[in-house]
């Protein structure tokens, strides 16, 4: 069987879960916590959902048994078992470094920050690509260099100037339909969307 690009291999990809939500997922053994499934859980089945809380940097992990998605059982051997893995849970959570915070759900888990990625921009270049280069940037990340997308300075309403960010360099819309106030924050937007961790952006 033939190896699979990287880029098939690589965790970071257009709409990739955010870095900490997959951290979390790895701390959790899939043997004892199951990832949720669209199916019905038998009522001594356990189940776990990792997503995003409010926080940047900060997981949910939702516990599902039976027929409580999210919320524990009435008093009783269910309310035991779910009281009793959700403490597993942050257990596990903590083991790997997390900041855990029992909620009525489940666990909030504030994943350790991992150490930056460089993330680099370079401008258009006019004398080769025309004026249609001005405000226009290549973004990419070395570590990954199958990641490469592009930013876009464009003016809105009077003297502002916005930049629209794409997911690759042939994108022809704009993941969001409005721009960011910054070209480092429009940086940051793209690596998040990417899935990657916390970035320094160097424009070079």
């Amino acid at each position: 069987m033939s190896t699979p690009p990287a880029c098939r291999r690589c965790p970071f990809r257009p709409g990739a879960p955010a870095w900490y939500v997959r951290a979390a997922r790895r701390a959790l053994p899939t043997n004892r916590f199951p990832a949720a499934e669209r199916q019905r859980l038998t009522a001594a089945q356990v189940a776990v959902s990792v997503g995003h809380s409010s926080e940047d940097g900060t997981a949910h992990v939702t516990l599902l048994i039976g027929q409580h998605h999210g919320k524990p059982p009435r008093p009783g051997p269910a309310r035991d078992t779910w009281l009793r893995v959700r403490a597993d849970v942050a257990a596990h959570l903590r083991d790997a470094g997390f900041v855990t915070a029992l909620t009525g759900g489940g666990v909030r888990a504030a994943a350790p920050r991992p150490e930056p990625v460089a993330v680099l921009l370079e401008h258009g270049d006019v004398f080769r690509d025309g004026l249609g280069a001005l405000g226009r940037y290549r973004i990419w990340c070395p570590e990954h260099p199958h990641l490469t997308g592009r930013l876009q300075n464009a003016h809105g309403l009077g003297p502002q100037v916005f930049t629209y960010v794409y997911a690759t360099e042939r994108a022809r819309n704009s993941l969001w339909p409005t721009g960011f106030r910054s070209l480092h924050d429009a940086a940051e937007a793209w690596a998040a969307h990417m899935g990657l961790p916390p970035v320094t952006v160097t424009e070079i």
